[in-house]
């Protein structure tokens, strides 16, 4: 279990911010505490998630960054338990891939080492794979070096919350390996409650943030770095919203050759439809805002999102409330 530092904030959830100057002469008291909350996935039976990462990659001194868009599909059988102790069996699937050419012909044959290839594994409330994840697809792929890197892999991106309540300002480590550039990387970041607050359409919602090491393999030593993100959360549906994140990699602290990447992973659920078909909905099972009209002004893009590439990664205002187009 993550070790949790206590919440840093005294600041109850709804505040306005700071209290105006208190007269010196009045009688004080203790500040209020920060409200807790037991923050862990859901884990509904027969879930299935789409989930579409819109990312940009800039490559050493190269100006134009590489954007890429990504479509993956996870579902939760088997489960069983509650709270915290929930689990369930987490399955995924490659669904699509684009890149910019020309540089991200290397990215298209990255995934192309893996795009037929199904894993699965145990998927606690906590965010936390118990075991190993299990790899199966055509044998080329399975028993290439990159299939049998998945076997290290959680795929549900790494997403930890602790097996307490927290408040704003608790933070917690976490240490977990996910597939992203290729290869199968190492985060050891610091977790923590940067935000609750109460919303009338989503009810209570949680921003949190991590920072920490990035290790990657290279093809002749390591790849280390910075990796830092921020999840939006649906606390009351238990449900990730989105998910924003960077990191800046390099050989060796001395390098000059610099990557920097930028993703976006919105996070949707399908659901069946009108004549058996699958629609997709928000993540709490709210639908989704209708798309603007083709002509209409296009809202101002967030940073980062993907030159040339286009992709439905759901409807978000920047703070990861519902509303708006987000980009990457």
């Amino acid at each position: 279990m993550p070790e949790v530092a206590p919440p840093a904030s005294p600041t109850p959830v709804g505040a306005n911010g700071p209290a105006a100057k208190a007269d010196p002469a009045a009688p004080t008291t203790p500040p209020p505490p920060s409200e807790r909350a037991e923050i862990h996935l859901s884990l509904k039976e027969g879930s299935t998630y789409r989930v579409t990462t819109i990312g940009n990659i800039r490559f050493g001194s190269l100006v134009q960054p590489t954007g890429f868009a990504r479509e993956e599909r996870l579902t939760l059988t088997d489960c069983d338990g509650e709270g915290f102790t929930r689990a369930c069996t987490l399955e995924h699937r490659y669904v699509n891939f684009e890149a910019e050419p020309p540089n991200g012909k290397f990215l298209v044959n990255d995934e192309k080492a893996v795009d037929q290839l199904v894993t699965s594994h145990r998927l606690l409330a906590t965010g936390e794979r118990p075991g190993k994840t299990t790899v199966t697809g055509p044998k080329e792929q399975a028993d290439g070096k990159a299939g049998q890197a998945l076997v290290d892999a959680n795929r549900f991106f790494c997403i930890r919350f602790p097996e307490e309540a927290i408040g704003v300002g608790a933070k917690w480590r976490s240490k977990c390996q996910m597939r992203s550039g290729g290869v199968v990387d190492t985060r050891d970041v610091l977790w923590e409650l940067t935000k609750l607050e109460r919303d009338p359409e989503t009810g209570m919602r949680a921003e949190l943030t991590y920072v920490g090491q990035y290790t990657a393999p290279g093809a002749k030593t390591s790849v280390q770095g910075v990796v830092r993100g921020t999840l939006f959360f649906f606390v009351d549906a238990g449900e990730p919203h989105l998910l924003r994140e960077e990191f800046t990699t390099a050989t060796d602290t001395a390098s000059k050759y610099v990557t920097h990447s930028t993703l976006a992973y919105q996070f949707v659920k399908l659901v069946p439809g009108p004549e058996g078909k699958e629609i997709a909905v928000r993540v709490d099972g709210k639908p989704l805002p209708e798309a603007p009209a083709m002509n209409a002004p296009r809202p101002e893009a967030a940073s980062g999102e993907a030159s040339g590439v286009k992709a439905e990664v759901g409807a978000t205002k920047g703070d990861g409330a519902p509303g708006a187009t987000a980009g990457g």
